[in-house]
């Protein structure tokens, strides 16, 4: 697997006294060489194509000519910075080589479920294991966990805000605001009661059924009905009409008070209900 960064600690570059004791020129190439092994098919070993890179191709990498790469190989090698493995003679370095190791056995302890003794404990109980863990520096360990930081954090689902929650209890149509009951649990919302939008010939019938002997009876059906049927079928054009033959009863015992009104004055009167046609947008009108 390749990881995108390696891990690189100052402190520790300026610590080392192999690395100090090099000139300018020798720490960069064995900076360069870190790089390479870093990139390699076995991380810290400098391979190509899985054999041991030959002197001539690092040579080349570094863009120096041979002489001098054999010079600043060999002044690695004898400072302790670099080292070759016995069994075929690759150079490597012995620092990441061990962190690589040890990101191998916490990646495969992790596919395993991690520590045994802390798995089965529950939230209040004293740790039975302690952290024997002990810090090593290491450029892929935070790599590591930081994937799985993030793996288990988008596994992890969202808690629920109490927008999602209104929009679960709330019906289409219903007020924002939540009700709740004795104990604190939290109600619907009650809907509105919204009647069916009555034809002509049902409010006509109606009208002709709750007054039989009046004859003007079929014309106030019609009127009421082109009333309400102009607005929406709302009361005060605003509310909903729960209940349009009660509505109606209702009109009928205004009509003696508009006859009165209409006759004194020869108009027709000013009806009591609030004004239910909307404003002219027309500025004209009001000016």
């Amino acid at each position: 697997m390749k990881l995108p960064a390696i891990q690189f600690y100052p402190g520790d570059w300026h610590k080392d006294q192999g690395v100090q004791a090099l000139d300018l020129a020798q720490r960069g190439a064995w900076f360069e060489l870190l790089l390479m092994m870093h990139d390699s098919d076995e991380r810290g070993v400098l391979l190509v194509n899985g054999a041991p890179m030959p002197d001539a191709v690092i040579a080349r990498r570094l863009g120096l000519d041979n002489q001098s790469a054999n010079q600043i190989l060999t002044t690695l090698l004898d400072f302790g910075v670099a080292s070759r493995r016995e069994s075929d003679g690759a150079l490597y370095c012995r620092r990441m080589v061990k962190d690589e190791n040890l990101r191998r056995i916490r990646t495969a302890a992790g596919k395993k479920g991690g520590n045994p003794l802390l798995l089965n404990q529950t939230p209040n109980q004293n740790p039975s294991a302690g952290d024997k863990q002990i810090p090593t520096p290491s450029f892929s360990s935070s790599v590591t966990s930081s994937k799985e930081e993030r793996e288990a954090a988008d596994a992890t689902p969202p808690a629920p805000g109490i927008e999602s929650l209104i929009e679960k209890i709330k019906p289409s149509g219903s007020p924002s605001f939540l009700e709740r009951g004795p104990g604190g649990e939290v109600n619907q919302p009650r809907r509105q009661k919204v009647a069916a939008v009555p034809t002509l010939a049902e409010v006509q019938a109606y009208a002709a059924d709750q007054h039989p002997n009046s004859p003007d009876a079929p014309t106030e059906a019609a009127a009421f009905h082109d009333h309400y049927e102009s607005n929406g079928w709302r009361v005060s054009g605003k509310t909903p009409m729960a209940d349009w033959r009660a509505a109606f009863r209702g009109w009928m015992r205004r009509r003696p008070q508009f006859l009165a009104a209409q006759h004194g004055t020869g108009q027709a009167a000013t009806p009591t209900r609030a004004r239910t046609a909307p404003k002219s947008a027309d500025p004209t009108r009001w000016s």
